[in-house]
C-alpha cells in the first residue's frame, strides 16, 4: 500500500499533476511503486513499477520441447496454423502457443524467421 502524506486526503492522489521522469533513474529506486512530489505544486505524482515484462517470464528454459519441434518441423514444412492443429490432433489455439513460445526460445518475431533461425541452429 503507497503513503499519502499528510495534508493530502485520497481525493488528493486523483488530482495529480504531471512530471518527466527519466526511466533510466527510476529503474534505479526500489520496485516498489513510490510518490514524488511535483516541485511546481502540492499534487503528487504516482510512478508505477518498472517490473520485468511477462513475455520474458513465459519460460525457463531455452530448449525447445519435443512439441514445439513438431510445430517447427510443420511450419518449415510451409502448413498453416490451421493444418498443424489438423495434424497434431489439437486446437488452433495450442499451436499459437507452441509457435509463440519458439519465438520467444528464439529471439525472433515471426514464423519465416523462426524456420531460418532453427535451420542455423541445426535444430530442424
Amino acid at each position: 500500500m503507497m503513503n499519502v502524506p499528510e495534508g493530502l486526503g485520497a481525493e488528493a492522489v486523483h488530482r495529480v499533476s504531471c512530471k518527466v521522469v527519466d526511466i533510466a533513474d527510476s529503474r534505479v529506486r526500489h520496485k516498489q511503486e513510490f510518490i514524488q512530489p511535483a516541485k511546481e505544486s502540492s499534487h503528487v505524482v504516482v510512478l508505477p513499477t518498472l517490473g520485468k515484462p511477462r513475455r520474458c517470464r513465459l519460460s525457463k528454459s531455452k530448449i525447445l520441447s519435443e512439441k514445439e519441434l513438431e510445430v517447427l518441423r510443420w511450419a518449415r514444412a510451409g502448413k498453416t496454423v490451421w493444418e498443424i492443429s489438423v495434424i497434431r490432433n489439437v486446437s488452433e489455439a495450442t499451436v499459437k502457443f507452441h509457435l509463440r513460445n519458439i519465438y520467444h526460445k528464439l529471439g525472433v518475431s515471426n514464423r519465416a524467421h523462426a524456420v531460418g533461425e532453427a535451420v542455423n541452429r541445426g535444430l530442424v
